[in-house]
């Protein structure tokens, strides 16, 4: 069993360190798993891909039975040691939507209903590779399709451009176009952010935008409120900073509507009747006026 957890740690994560790092064991510990299931099979499962590792053909197979049996082990192991009034969510996110939108709605929640426990996971992309197998409740920027599973709006998504006051202390824009004279933040997934954002108020910017670079907008906006510079952000991000005072919409008029936010989720999961009662209080906590119309798919 436990060369068969490495084995799918591994694979999964096409990396023994990850792999060790989720199972908590030394990298040793899993290579040696490793080597000793390519012994009893008496043939290679991986081959090395750079930094990491790439399954061989027939291990992709064997991968997927592997892991519906583990599953399924995990499944009826978890109800057993459960306490049968607990009942589990398991959330997936990008980074800055959990912890600048969902984190302090499901510490809420949590206190609301003390027999539905919410476990989060983040992801660091927007891609969909594997989470539906893994999780209840999957949320990204931009309308999911996934075979046999139901997509829900759940939050509006307009851009806005922020400041803090310690930026704006000497100098406080006075139209749009004076945010050229700043350093402008961007988010390195979303390099066309400013110029789209540049556009809607009407201002066409021949030159290069400068400024710093992010992976992550959470990131950019730890940088604005710092003082670093101007960032494009997701109204709902901001909203606890705005309302304190700690950043500034500095273009009031001036916003880019995007699809939205959406949940993905599975009609025939166990957990359906959670998972929706959790969608229907994370809605029911959305300001009201949301935009109808949209001026960018991101």
């Amino acid at each position: 069993m436990k060369a068969l957890q490495a084995f799918e740690a591994a694979a999964r994560h096409e990396s023994v360190t990850m792999a060790a790092a989720e199972l908590n064991v030394s990298h040793s510990a899993v290579s040696q798993q490793i080597k000793a299931l390519e012994h009893y099979f008496n043939q290679k499962l991986f081959k090395k891909k750079g930094n990491g590792l790439e399954l061989l053909p027939k291990a992709r197979n064997y991968l997927q039975d592997i892991k519906q049996s583990l599953d399924l082990i995990a499944v009826a192991s978890e109800n057993l040691s459960s306490s049968s009034a607990i009942k589990r969510v398991r959330v997936n996110a990008t980074p800055t939507f959990a912890t600048q939108w969902l984190i302090p709605r499901i510490a809420e929640f949590q206190r609301v209903y003390p027999t539905i426990e919410v476990r989060m996971e983040t992801s660091m992309t927007d891609d969909l590779p594997n989470e539906a197998e893994n999780n209840d409740l999957i949320i990204r920027r931009y309308p999911m399709k996934q075979s046999g599973m139901v997509c829900v709006r759940l939050l509006e998504d307009e851009t806005i451009a922020v400041a803090s006051p310690k930026l704006l202390r000497d100098h406080r824009p006075s139209q749009a176009s004076d945010l050229l004279n700043y350093d402008l933040l961007h988010i390195r997934s979303r390099i066309s952010a400013w110029p789209t954002w540049f556009r809607k108020a009407g201002i066409e910017s021949s030159h290069t935008l400068q400024g710093q670079v992010f992976d992550h907008i959470f990131l950019a906006i730890a940088a604005a409120k710092n003082g670093a510079g101007i960032c494009l952000t997701p109204r709902a991000f901001v909203e606890q900073e705005l309302a304190e005072d700690r950043l500034v919409n500095l273009c009031p008029d001036i916003a880019v509507v995007g699809s939205g936010f959406f949940g993905l989720y599975d009609k025939q999961n166990r957990s359906l009747r959670n998972i929706e009662g959790l969608i229907n209080w994370l809605i029911q906590r959305v300001p009201n006026g949301t935009p109808d119309g949209m001026d960018v798919a991101w």
